[in-house]
């Protein structure tokens, strides 16, 4: 259990660094709107493949490098020598789905240019489908993290897995809680403008 712990803490740091990182580099320009980024020509059939992927946003050098980049983060425990089972592959890509939400989701928790009372549809161009509060790839990609579990459930008639899952998402939610009070509170990021 304090393996779980310590991982899903170890990851939600991560998600936290690296939104920080891209605030810093974006600033108040989502998807690198206004970066001297690569834009690749969005006829070639691999770029529409990319396009439809993200949900229609638009392909740039900076996304695809950055999801490459802690793609392999992901894999690095591998190198080092973790042996690459079907159960430990499934949960890296599980990791990874959850992780592209949180890493998302934290950088208008910590955005003082978009501060969580802009997270509509009408102050965020790049998300264009949104489902209640949230885009609907967040909903999407939180789903297809559990679902591509469900594997290695039919293959050991357990729902251990299930159970990892369910306490991760759990942990990382109350994690973003903490954190969104954090904001609100402590850095009073409504106000960062103003100092």
């Amino acid at each position: 259990m304090s393996e779980i712990i310590l991982t899903n803490i170890y990851i939600f740091i991560l998600a936290t660094v690296l939104a920080i990182l891209e605030i810093q580099i974006e600033g108040p320009n989502g998807w690198a709107k206004n970066l001297p980024t690569w834009r690749p020509n969005s006829d070639k059939w691999y770029i529409k493949l990319y396009i439809k992927f993200m949900s229609g946003r638009e392909a740039t050098g900076y996304h695809i490098t950055m999801f490459t980049f802690v793609f392999l983060i992901f894999h690095l425990p591998y190198v080092f020598g973790l042996d690459l089972s079907w159960e430990h592959w499934l949960k890296t890509l599980s990791f990874f789905l959850i992780f592209v939400v949180l890493w998302d989701f934290l950088w208008f928790v910590l955005n003082p240019h978009y501060p969580l009372k802009k997270f509509k549809k009408e102050h965020i161009w790049w998300h264009k489908k949104w489902l209640a509060l949230a885009p609907l790839d967040y909903y999407g990609s939180v789903l297809l993290s559990g679902i591509i579990l469900l594997p290695l459930v039919s293959v050991r008639h357990d729902w251990y897995i299930i159970n990892w899952w369910l306490f991760n998402v759990l942990l990382f939610s109350l994690e973003t809680l903490v954190l969104v009070a954090f904001t609100f509170w402590v850095l009073d990021i409504d106000s960062w403008k103003k100092k």
